[in-house]
């Protein structure tokens, strides 16, 4: 009996911490917690996931195939595909590393010159990316972050037409779960300031009333959320 009474007392004790809190924090925080879920107070859009990124033609980065190909006299040298290594750099027979991390294909393509002119007489040289549309590859043209009520939450590739839209994005992640609230998805862009722009989509519209022009055309390092119907 004494042992069910104390009991009882921790039980009434943590009931009445619990309404204490509630009448302090105006409750809506811990309230929306025992509403089935965590509510968009709570819950980050993801939003400071956002990467600027400038237009213009793409720059290397580490992960990135090319193809590369040197000849010279009219013969070929080397041609080879190489992924930039997590350093920055590839690795070429005679000239060794080529840092190129940052760099256009144009300017990479001048330094591999440079590099093979020791060796041959005006060695031509030609860098391109080695990517396939669809595959998991990395894109040359950067990604766009998915999370929330999708299939397969993650980044996914820009196409080298830049004409990824949100439908397109989402299709390509999986699409929307069933619990997903499809009237409120949500789009953060970061500006070239580093403040951040949101966009509300709805792809239910987008869907019934075939209204194609609300399906926003998405930017590299633009973050798309899905949330979840209870948010």
């Amino acid at each position: 009996m004494l042992f069910l009474g104390f009991l009882m007392t921790v039980f009434l004790r943590l009931v009445a911490a619990f309404g204490l809190l509630l009448a302090c924090s105006g409750c809506q925080t811990v309230a929306n917690w025992f509403k089935g879920g965590q509510k968009e107070d709570v819950v980050s859009d993801y939003g400071e996931l956002a990467v600027y990124r400038p237009d213009g033609e793409p720059r290397i980065t580490p992960g990135l195939a090319l193809k590369i190909s040197v000849s010279a006299s009219g013969a070929d040298v080397s041609e080879t595909v190489k992924e930039v290594s997590v350093s920055g750099d590839i690795l070429l027979p005679l000239v060794g590393k080529v840092a190129c991390d940052g760099l256009t294909l144009l300017e990479l393509q001048d330094r591999i010159k440079k590099a093979f002119e020791e060796y041959y007489r005006d060695p031509q040289v030609q860098v391109s990316f080695a990517y396939a549309e669809g595959s998991s590859m990395k894109s040359p043209w950067g990604t766009v972050l998915l999370q929330g009520a999708i299939a397969r939450p993650g980044p996914v590739n820009m196409p080298s037409t830049l004409d990824l839209t949100v439908t397109r994005a989402l299709m390509l992640a999986g699409n929307p779960t069933n619990l997903a609230d499809k009237r409120k998805v949500r789009v953060t862009r970061r500006q070239a300031d580093g403040s951040l722009k949101r966009f509300d989509v709805d792809i239910v519209k987008i869907g019934k009333e075939g209204r194609a022009d609300l399906d926003l055309a998405l930017k590299p390092g633009d973050v798309v959320w899905v949330p979840y119907s209870w948010y």
